[in-house]
């Protein structure tokens, strides 16, 4: 009994606010191990395909979804650093007619209900199947946002531009085309999160964007605005 009591003294000490010595941190390295998918399965189990979120037809895994508001919203303040500002006359039931003239509304907010927020009045679930409406709503978005982002980009300092990271508002694709494919490969991994090679024939399209943007009379600044846009617009932006 006594020795009982003994072991237990340290624990009720420990409860009425004593304190007894922790074993310091430490970080143990982990270890990759491979895995034999072909062992794994019961004998006689056809094949599986990799999964391939650019075409579910036939593979493993489910569809893409499209972002919701709130997703959309925070993609493009990742990717960007702003979101659609704009004018709006918006419903305010602290205001005697109902409504409130905002100079600066968030539209994505504003327009959450036709981008598919439920009201839990007359829908409780997010709506987020493909549709016309989000697809212009979206572009709209990324117009506004891009605009922003590049303008702001021309007078900060090169470590805090979003979009002009690796080129200055004044390169040109016949100037310095090295620097123009190094930024539209980092431009890859902001917007999708993708790590492709300054000259993959993937990042083509954008390029040939980029210098009909730039071509008389436009400007790298306009050029680098139509390549943010499109890749907002892109569906591997706006799907997951």
């Amino acid at each position: 009994m006594k020795r009982a009591f003994a072991c237990a003294l340290p624990l009720v000490l420990a409860a009425c606010g004593g304190t007894s010595p922790l074993p310091e941190p430490r970080s143990v390295p982990g270890r990759a191990v491979p895995v034999d998918t072909a062992r794994a399965l019961p004998e006689g189990h056809p094949e599986i395909p990799l999964a391939d979120p650019a075409s579910n037809d036939g593979r493993v895994g489910r569809a893409p979804h499209r972002l919701s508001v709130e997703q959309l919203r925070a993609s493009l303040l990742a990717a960007t650093g702003y979101t659609w500002m704009a004018s709006r006359v918006v419903n305010d039931p602290d205001s005697f007619t109902g409504t409130t003239y905002l100079p600066d509304a968030d539209m994505l907010e504003a327009l959450a209900a036709t981008l598919g927020r439920p009201d839990y009045v007359t829908s409780t679930s997010e709506a987020i199947e493909p549709a016309v409406t989000f697809s212009k709503l979206a572009g709209d978005a990324a117009r506004s946002s891009c605009r922003m982002s590049v303008k702001a980009d021309t007078t900060a300092p090169e470590k805090e531009r979003r979009i002009l990271r690796h080129v200055t508002p004044k390169d040109t694709l016949a100037a310095n085309s090295d620097a123009i494919k190094k930024n539209l490969s980092y431009l890859a991994l902001r917007f999708w999160g993708r790590t492709i090679a300054p000259n993959d024939a993937e990042l083509a399209p954008l390029l040939t964007l980029f210098g009909k943007a730039t071509a008389a009379p436009g400007t790298p600044v306009e050029g680098w605005r139509a390549v943010c846009i499109a890749m907002a617009t892109d569906p591997q932006f706006l799907t997951y």
